[in-house]
């Protein structure tokens, strides 16, 4: 384990409601690679012994043209939309990082702002959490528990996406926080007939071609991905990619991919890599 403050991992995860036992009953079973894959990144990053949690989530209600951190020092949400409002989790939010993030972006012209959900006239009171960050966090508060700071995706570029993740790399830095950078998504929502969206024969075509950049590191490489196979793919996490690859520092990097799978028709990913 490095001593270094910053982004030192950053891992891309699946938010399907399935994985939650109350939630997923048998069915859980079929997604049984990813959920223990999910089990075994939980137990990665205990190890490294991280601050706090810089989560990405593209089911947070988004903006056209400006990314959203949230700001309430708690942040609770539920699995009440799936049925199972039993079904909880509560996260300190780290605000401090979250002002630091908000005043780099400032500072850079960058479109940050900070988001009280209770001003958000698509968030529930109390549910600031969406599934795309509660999914993730019910595995991860298993083998730890730290703070979290919480951004939304947005209509901008790839770039800003990436220049996103570069801001909360910097701010981390500032506030000598060791951060991971969690970017939640699933892949394409068209692997099979009878898939969530429609069935295309580009949605393997891209999931394949996300897992091996994932698996080599070269992360650079999104950038040559054809956007007509991006929007064929029916994809939910490739902007939460593109933030993950700014989070992370130049340099050598480590990758494992933990699991890949699509019972379902949707790509679900875990992978880690080490800064």
């Amino acid at each position: 384990m490095g001593s270094e403050d910053g982004i030192i991992a950053g891992c891309i995860v699946p938010h399907p409601p399935l994985l939650i036992p109350a939630i997923g009953g048998k069915e859980r079973e079929k997604v049984r690679s990813t959920y223990m894959a999910m089990e075994e990144l939980s137990h990665e990053l205990a190890g490294l012994q991280p601050d706090v949690l810089v989560m990405i989530s593209p089911h947070t209600p988004p903006y056209r043209d400006a990314f959203i951190v949230k700001p309430d020092p708690v942040l609770g949400g539920s699995f009440a939309s799936f049925g199972q409002p039993q079904v909880r989790i509560s996260k300190q939010n780290d605000v401090e990082l979250a002002a630091a993030m908000v005043e780099t972006a400032e500072s850079e012209g960058f479109p940050l702002l900070s988001q009280h959900a209770a001003s958000s006239r698509l968030s529930a009171p109390g549910e600031e959490l969406d599934h795309g960050l509660l999914v993730p966090l019910y595995y991860l508060d298993h083998s730890f528990e730290t703070p979290v700071v919480c951004l939304s995706i947005s209509g901008l570029t790839y770039e800003s996406h990436f220049r996103l993740g570069s801001i909360a790399r910097t701010a981390c830095e500032k506030l000598a926080r060791r951060a991971v950078f969690v970017a939640s998504g699933d892949l394409s929502h068209r692997l099979i007939r009878g898939a969530p969206a429609g069935y295309s024969p580009q949605g393997e075509e891209f999931d394949n071609t996300i897992v091996e950049i994932v698996r080599e590191g070269r992360f650079e490489a999104i950038n040559e991905i054809p956007e007509d196979l991006v929007e064929a793919a029916g994809e939910c996490g490739f902007r939460s990619i593109h933030a993950m690859w700014g989070a992370l520092k130049d340099g050598p990097l480590t990758n494992s991919v933990l699991s890949y799978e699509g019972p379902f028709g949707v790509g679900y990913l875990v992978s880690l890599t080490l800064a």
